[in-house]
């Protein structure tokens, strides 16, 4: 899980976007932006190592899966089916939670976050696995802070010294058995601030490297048996994945770009956007994901890259 972090009191991702369409993005700006050439189709583990093509050499050789993400989107025809989808995402099951337990507002501790006996609380009541770890901070709870940093950065959270209360937002937090077509919209504006955010903030921090590479994996996250790679370097070096460089070793550069796009899918899932699971012998990572939620992600790629020119 990535390190977690204080929600930036001085970056207000509304501020910038207020008076866009929070689903304004299309996903153009992944297939403007992706890796080049992109090779024939061929067979991954015979020839992803064999030779450097500018593909990552760890995603399924088949380049990026454009079929897959020009399929059509329930809410464009039934706002009800499409809330429903959105409803089943950890992030916005989440952030609902978090709006019920926060209420009229509750006390957060020094560092922005709820305090660790509510924490566990949370856990607990989501049926959480910590996985042993010690609970001493909000921040190490992926599952918490990611609709947390979400509704912060939509202004459906507000923080004040040490009080944390509920606010307008950039869209009202609708129900989902009241408003179906509104609930859509609170929860694309969730996944889009968060992600905005996210890429905006240091790897260290929490926040995502945005190379095209991850962008390039997630559309292989659609495909009905998700995105596979290898859990770790050490594994993907075993089988003779890796390329290597001209002296014979393996290629750190290419080392590099595995373990970035690793590190990205791992913080998304962490935060509830993907779904990740780990083959019963510990070799393999797979990691799938749903048009929606994938939809938003390029979105808010698609608005970073307008703002960096």
């Amino acid at each position: 899980m990535p390190t977690q972090r204080e929600p930036r009191r001085d970056h207000h991702p509304r501020d910038e976007h207020e008076n866009r369409d929070p689903a304004a993005g299309s996903g153009s700006a992944l297939f403007s932006h992706a890796p080049e050439p992109e090779p024939e189709a061929t067979d991954a583990a015979g020839s992803a190592g064999a030779e450097q093509t500018g593909w990552p050499w760890f995603l399924p050789q088949d380049g990026l899966r454009h079929d897959l993400m020009e399929s059509s989107v329930a809410d464009e025809t039934d706002p009800a089916v499409a809330a429903d989808l959105y409803a089943r995402s950890p992030l916005v099951r989440g952030a609902v939670r978090l709006l019920e337990h926060v209420g009229e507002g509750r006390e957060v501790t020094a560092d922005g976050g709820l305090p660790p006996a509510e924490v566990r609380a949370l856990a607990g009541a989501w049926q959480l696995d910590l996985g042993g770890q010690e609970l001493t901070s909000m921040w190490q709870v992926g599952e918490i802070v990611g609709p947390w940093n979400a509704l912060v950065s939509g202004g459906w959270l507000s923080l004040d010294g040490s009080w944390v209360m509920p606010t307008e937002g950039v869209t009202p937090a609708a129900s989902q058995a009241d408003d179906p077509e509104a609930f859509v919209r609170f929860s694309r504006a969730l996944i889009l601030l968060l992600v905005l955010d996210a890429l905006t903030q240091g790897p260290d921090d929490g926040g995502l490297f945005g190379d095209p590479d991850a962008f390039a994996a997630l559309t292989h996250t659609l495909s009905p048996e998700g995105l596979r790679l290898p859990a770790t370097i050490r594994v993907a070096l075993d089988r003779g994945l890796v390329p290597e460089d001209p002296g014979g070793d393996p290629d750190m550069d290419e080392v590099q770009r595995y373990w970035r796009t690793d590190h990205d899918l791992t913080a998304l899932a962490a935060y509830g956007l993907l779904h990740r699971e780990m083959s019963p012998d510990g070799q393999d990572t797979r990691y799938r994901g749903t048009l929606e939620v994938i939809r938003e992600i390029f979105g808010a790629l698609e608005m970073v890259s307008e703002l960096d020119g």
